[in-house]
């Protein structure tokens, strides 16, 4: 995924509020904004909070709910495919160079491993499972799961979807809570259970990204935060602080994220 420039932070203290979906309003404040020197090419947060940018540029940058920054990886692309992780270390995937690793935690290090040609004819995404990897086919409309320490493939199930499906149409692959998530921006979010079989389509077309909160998905539209609950499909909607391409939430920070710049906020969902 992509390179972050040099940021520069500025700190701003105005009051904003939000509107719930019960109607209580909350007051929230802007902490800090980053800008950015190269665009924006996708952002996620691990599990103890803080953001990952992964810029056009292929560099990697970390920081913490304040703005801080904590750590800095260059590549010479972008990775098809970024995921944070657990804060211990995240994991990464080039399509082009059929590569797949790990970064350090302060991302001062980085594990290179070749994808075996053997696992997947044309792999389009992989992502990372506990020491095994999902990979998408893009040869057979596939996903396909490695055994322990990715070695062999230990189970293989094709993708339900129209003949004039492209795999071009397929953004991002995540596991979560023992599913995997797979992002189509036609269709919305394919779900999936551990042995490959198709769940449930969650979200909607138009997609392009999405996070996840507890036992919660959401995604921007629009001005406002779609929020839906994995089991029960309850969805609640949480008004934005202000237009933003993309939104990551934790327990007590929303980044907004925009082209070139990240606002962050004080927020509870």
């Amino acid at each position: 995924m992509r390179k972050f420039q040099c940021l520069t932070g500025m700190i701003f203290l105005n009051a904003l509020s939000l509107c719930l979906p019960n109607g209580q309003i909350v007051a929230q404040s802007k902490r800090v904004t980053l800008e950015t020197k190269a665009g924006i090419q996708w952002a996620g947060v691990d599990r103890p909070g803080d953001l990952f940018l992964v810029l056009t540029t292929g560099e990697i940058q970390k920081f913490d709910k304040t703005g801080k920054k904590l750590g800095s990886h260059s590549f010479d692309r972008a990775p098809t495919l970024f995921d944070p992780m657990d804060g211990v270390q995240c994991f990464y995937y080039m399509a082009t160079e059929n590569q797949y690793g790990n970064i350090s935690s302060d991302l001062s290090t980085a594990t290179r491993h070749v994808l075996d040609p053997a696992f997947a004819i044309s792999p389009w995404l992989v992502c990372p499972s506990l020491h095994e990897l999902w990979i998408l086919d893009a040869s057979d409309f596939t996903i396909k799961k490695t055994t322990q320490g990715s070695a062999t493939i230990s189970l293989e199930a094709a993708l339900i979807h129209q003949g004039s499906k492209k795999i071009q149409d397929y953004l991002y692959m995540r596991e979560y809570q023992n599913y995997v998530f797979l992002l189509d921006k036609n269709a919305g979010v394919h779900l999936f259970n551990s042995l490959g079989k198709f769940i449930k389509t969650l979200g909607e077309s138009g997609m392009d990204a999405f996070n996840f909160l507890g036992e919660e998905l959401y995604y921007v539209k629009g001005n406002e935060l779609l929020v839906l609950d994995l089991y029960t499909e309850e969805k609640r909607k949480l008004t934005l602080p202000q237009p933003c391409r993309m939104a990551l939430v934790t327990d007590d920070t929303l980044f907004a994220i925009e082209q070139n710049r990240v606002v962050i906020y004080d927020f509870k969902p």
